[in-house]
């Protein structure tokens, strides 16, 4: 995502809160996280009872990079979207998606 404003972006507390509200949005089920702060930056790793979603941010490029893995499929690239959409507000998503 790009086109996010850095305060979304450079608190691990925030991130991480907005991440497990993604995560439930999604009916993905949150069983532990990790931070590190790099400041500015922040790495973010949500273990999930169906794999983990893990995020990097770069705050001073409005740049989050989002990786989700998981057995769910019914994980559409246009619900992803939406609920990542309406959480960080980026004015451009590009989404890629694989199937194992």
């Amino acid at each position: 995502m790009r086109g996010v404003e850095p305060h979304r972006l450079d608190d691990p507390e925030r991130l991480c809160g907005l991440l497990k509200g993604c995560a439930a949005a999604l009916e993905l089920t949150c069983v532990s996280d990790h931070s590190h702060y790099f400041g500015p930056g922040v790495s973010t790793v949500l273990i999930l009872s169906e794999s983990h979603l893990s995020v990097h941010t770069w705050p001073e490029l409005g740049y989050l990079h989002v990786d989700i893995v998981t057995c769910v499929r019914k994980l559409t690239e246009e619900r992803l979207e939406a609920v990542f959409g309406e959480a960080f507000g980026p004015r451009e998503v590009q989404t890629v998606q694989l199937e194992y």
